[in-house]
Parts: C-alpha cells; structure tokens; sequence
C-alpha cells in the first residue's frame, strides 16, 4: 500500500523536513501547497516560493488554503501534512482525506498550546521544549499525540539555536512515525485536557525593552527570544527604535 500526501507548508521547517519524508517508502507526496506572493498570511520564517518547486513536485501557490479543500479532494490522498502554517483550518479541510491532517507543534503538548511557542519557550525561561506530532484537529492544538521528541533549552539559546533543535527533532519524528503511519500502526493518543497549559499571544509591543522597569534576565530574554528570524527585540532612543541582535550579561560596571 502506498500512502499518498499532500504537503502544506511555508516555512524553513517544513522544507526541511520534506527532505526527509520524500524517501520513506510507500509514502508519495503528490503535492505542495504554499503561500503564494499575494497572499496576506506572513511567515516570519518563510522561505522563497521559488524553493519549493525544486521538489519536482506539483506546487499550488495559495491564498488561504481552506479555499482548495474541493482541489485536494481531486488528488484522492489519504493524508494531509502540515507544518509551518499561520491559518485557522476549517472543518471542511479536515474532513477532506480519510486519515485527516498531521501537524507539528513545536511544544510538549498538552503543555504550552497556543501562538509564537518558540518565542514563548524562552520568554518564560523554559529548560525543556519538545516538538509534537498530532492529528489536528477543530480545537487549539488539542488533537490526539502520535509521538513527541524533547529537547533541552540551553541558557544562551537564541531563537534560530531553538528553531534549529526543532528541526532536528522533527526530522526524528518523521523516521520513527511515518513508516508506521504507512503501515497503519502509528499511535494516538488523546491528550490530558487537565494538563493542558497556554502560551499567550505576542504583539509587536512585547519586542520592546523597558530598560526602567525591565530586569537583566528578562532584557536578555527579549533579546534571544525576538532574534532572527523573527523582527528583533528593540529600545527606544530619541524617536528611533534600535534593534538588539545579540547582548550577553557581563559583570557590573
């Protein structure tokens, strides 16, 4: 039996990590959707359109993907694969392919749902992160677990450092859990709803230093957590904003 998918990414992470899915046997992916040029849904991590077409593969270039639920319809695939996506799915798209929507959230889940988890991950000075691979589902990353991979969160990680052990692990995922989903023995398993726990939402203000009222550990925070490839964490000097790339604590002056 041949498992056929569809890809939905637009970011580093999901390109990456389609390397390694295009070599599992009886996996075919028939195609890719994308973010298209004149879409309004932005990636802070986003890769060229471009560099996806070096797949070889059919690459839809897309609005808001809940618009093509009827076209992957046509493509009669089994399973859908996503990573590395801003837009809220609609039901219709989850119901489109008989195994439904894979995706991966780059927390423990169910600790730690919700936005920005990288950025959140060392804002709230977190030791141990993971990436999670699940079914999605109507909820907010509430669907049942098939495997998770951990990682430790060192003191002076910066963003990219953090985005890079993700990668990492989800390359880990991909060898263990898509043979088996290929043979239909992946698990799943639902999550504790008692366990579960939020990350807030960020806004552009959070990027701000406060060098009154903001500590040394939290300025240092700011600054690894907004780094590449997100916007930079910034001060305010004289009515411009002087964006902080790279600090580190030395001793008192």
């Amino acid at each position: 039996m041949v498992l056929r998918v569809v890809w939905i990414s637009a970011n580093e992470f999901g390109f990456e990590i389609l390397k390694e899915t295009i070599s599992i046997n009886d996996l075919e992916v028939v195609a890719i959707f994308t973010l298209g040029e004149d879409s309004s849904t932005k990636m802070y991590d986003g890769i060229e359109t471009k560099k996806w077409y070096t797949f070889d593969l059919p690459v839809i270039e897309v609005k808001n993907i809940n618009d093509h639920a009827h076209e992957i319809k046509k493509l009669n695939v089994d399973l859908i694969i996503m990573c590395g996506w801003r837009q809220i799915i609609h039901p219709e798209l989850l119901n489109v392919t008989p195994k439904g929507i894979i995706g991966f959230h780059p927390t423990l889940l169910p600790k730690c749902r919700g936005p920005a988890p990288i950025i959140n991950t060392i804002l709230e000075g977190f030791q141990e992160s993971g990436v999670t691979m699940y079914y999605v589902s109507e909820g907010l990353d509430d669907g049942d677990i098939i495997g998770q991979e951990s990682f430790l969160v060192g003191p002076d990680d910066y963003a990219i450092d953090i985005y890079k052990k993700i990668t990492h692990c989800g390359k880990k995922l991909i060898a263990v859990y898509f043979p088996m989903l290929v043979q239909g023995s992946a698990p799943r398993v639902p999550q504790k709803t008692t366990d579960a726990t939020y990350f807030p939402k960020r806004t552009i203000m959070d990027n701000k230093i406060n060098l009154e009222d903001d500590s040394v550990d939290l300025i240092y925070r700011k600054i690894r957590a907004f780094s590449k490839p997100y916007k930079g964490a910034y001060i305010e000097k004289d009515n411009k904003k002087i964006i902080i790339w790279n600090a580190e604590i030395g001793d008192d002056i």
